[in-house]
Formats: structure tokens, sequence, C-alpha cells
């Protein structure tokens, strides 16, 4: 029963007592400290392995000179939104691929250009920038030397930021493409000014189209034929009856114009042997395996003047089989895989505010570099 006197505290015992619950509560801080740092290491490694030492993987190696991922990244997002500044397209499923091929042959091109006695000079860089983003010439009419400049310079710094690289980056590049562009002139130089060509058509049908037909049709209509502007009419009403080319060309007959070697290489061997007036065999669509080519050529000069299309197209051609063969003298490790592609494609996306990543109209400049 109580006597209503307060209970006795005894003070020897609180004080026993006092030491352990210090040390259990240092425990317990320790203890969430320790799972708080555990937490914290967790979260870096894992931004580390997911955001940082992706961008650090190698990707290309040319004689110790490295790119990463991440380079590879900046390259295709610059490309990217230099299309999308200049009002052009991207194919990203195969612009990821050209610029991983491009820093492998723009670094050899780099490596090769003093022995080859080539050089670019600053002079040349603020030329070509000025070219290209000087106002077009409908733009300029009317107005003085000194507001085009003054133009010239706004969209140069409206690019940049709007790109979001800076001078540096962007002369780099330029530098890279006008240095590939003299290669190519004098690699070109062994391109001759005229050449055996044959005036081609072709002509597009479906597998289940009707081929046999067709080719019952092309005797009838090229039998005995020999004069090129008979022939050719008569390979218009054929294409226009049976191809199903894109319209502008089932239009024109499936006119494909007058074709030197190495212009078309992946069908050369399908026509260019072709006497005039002979149909090829039916050639599977390298880019369509839904349809299939006919060729035929009206006619075949020996010693034909190149036009300067075809002209700078084998030019392009050249300066490829030149790099093609100098980088079996240098050591060069590039990987490239479906891997490889997601991310690069993924991080696209993320710097975009493009549905896809959409190649570049900078495509004197940045399809270059």
């Amino acid at each position: 029963m109580s006597s209503g006197r307060p209970l006795r505290v005894d003070k020897r015992r609180v004080a026993m007592q006092q030491p352990v619950l210090r040390r259990r509560q240092k425990l317990t801080i320790g203890f969430l400290a320790v799972s708080f740092l555990i937490v914290i290491s967790i979260f870096i490694i894992g931004y580390m392995v997911v955001f940082v030492m992706p961008h650090r993987e190698l990707v290309v190696r040319v004689d110790g000179v490295e790119y990463t991922r991440g380079d590879l990244v900046e390259l295709v997002r610059i490309r990217q939104k230099s299309s999308e500044f200049l009002g052009g397209t991207f194919d990203a499923s195969n612009g990821i691929f050209e610029s991983l091929q491009l820093m492998v042959e723009n670094e050899i091109l780099s490596q090769m250009a003093p022995s080859q006695g080539i050089f670019v000079s600053e002079e040349e860089i603020d030329e070509q920038i000025s070219l290209i983003m000087r106002p077009e010439q409908d733009m300029a009419f009317g107005k003085s030397e000194e507001q085009i400049l003054r133009e010239t310079e706004e969209r140069h710094l409206n690019y940049l930021n709007t790109i979001q690289i800076d001078e540096a980056t962007h002369r780099s590049l330029v530098h890279k493409a006008i240095l590939r562009e003299k290669f190519r002139q004098q690699v070109g130089e062994s391109v001759p000014l005229v050449a055996e060509q044959v005036h081609l058509f072709r002509l597009v049908m479906p597998q289940t189209g009707e081929m046999d037909i067709m080719g019952v049709k092309f005797e009838d209509a090229t039998r005995d034929l020999t004069d090129p502007d008979r022939l050719q009419m008569a390979y218009i009403e054929i294409a226009r009856e049976f191809s199903v080319d894109i319209p502008e060309k089932v239009r024109m007959g499936g006119d494909m114009g007058w074709i030197a070697k190495g212009v078309i290489p992946d069908y050369e061997r399908d026509f260019f042997l072709l006497e005039p007036g002979e149909l090829s065999d039916p050639v599977k669509n390298k880019d369509n395996m839904t349809q299939t080519f006919f060729f035929m050529i009206s006619e075949r000069q020996t010693a034909r003047e190149l036009s300067v299309d075809v002209r700078e197209e084998l030019k392009s051609k050249a300066l490829q089989d030149w790099v093609n063969t100098e980088r079996s003298n240098h050591d060069v490790y590039a990987i490239f895989n479906s891997d490889i592609y997601d991310w690069v494609f993924q991080q696209l996306r993320l710097s975009s505010k493009a549905p896809t990543p959409t190649p570049d109209p900078l495509q004197s400049i940045l399809n270059s570099g």
C-alpha cells in the first residue's frame, strides 16, 4: 500500500547506466552513418556505371589517338543539331556508323596531311565559316556589305548557341572538313576527263510482277533496232508500262543518263558489259528485296567527256579508295555493335527535343568531320 511519499531514485544505478546508454547511442549513430554512406556509395557507383563509364569507353584508336563513346555522341549530336538548324534531315540509322567511320578516316587524314604537303590556315577556316553562314543571295539583295557581314556574324553566333558548341570545337570541325576536301582534290587529280560510258536505263518490278510478259514485249519492241534514239523510245515505253520506280523516274522512262565505271559500283557488273538493245538478267534490289531491277543500255561510248557532277563523284570515290588503302598502314582499332548503337541513339534522344535523331546539311563541313 502506497504511503504517498515520492519514490527514491537510485542515483548510483543511474550513473552506472549512462555510459551504456551513450555507447548504444554512438553505435546507433555509427550504424546510421555507415548505412547512409553505403546508400550514397551505391548511388555514386550506379551513376558512374550508367552515366560516366560508358562515355569514357574506347570506340576508336588510330596510332595512339583515342576517341570515346562520348566523343562519338558529341559528333553525331552536332551533326544532328546542325541539320535541324539548317532545315536538313539526318538518318540516324546510317549517321551513327558514318560518324564513327569519319572519326577513323579524318584522324588518318590529319596524321598524313604534313607528309602530303596539305595544310589548313586560320584564314581558310574563317573564309569557310563566312561562306556557310553568309545569307542566301536573295536575302542579301539590296544590302550593304557591312550589313551582310553583320548578319553573317549574328547567324554564326546563333548557330553556336543553338548547337551548343564553343568556337574552338566548331573551328576544329571546319578544319577537318577543309583538310578532307583538299585531300579529295589532290587524290582526285587521277580522275580522267574522259572515260568509257553507257547510256543506262532501269526498270523496277515487284517480285510478283509480270516479268515474262515484260520480257516478251521488250523483245518485240527492240527487235532489229540499232539506232540509239529508237532504242531509247522503246525502253521508255516498256518502263512506263511495267516499272514501279519512283514516279519521276517512271515519267523519264527509267533514264539514268550516261554512267561511267565506278558511279554505281554495286550494280556495275550487271549492266556495264551489256550490248545496246540487250536486257539484263533480273537483279535483286539490295535496298528492297521485294523488288527486281532490269537494266538496259541504248549506247556505249569508249571516250566520252565526264560531266562535272560525275567527275566530282569519282573524286570522292578515289579519296575513299585512297583512305581504305592507307588504313592498312596505321594501327587502327574501331568497335561498333548493337549495344553501342542503342546507347548512342538513346543519348541522342535525351539531348534532343526531336522524337528521333534527325545527317547534316553542313554536309560539306560536318559530314566530313
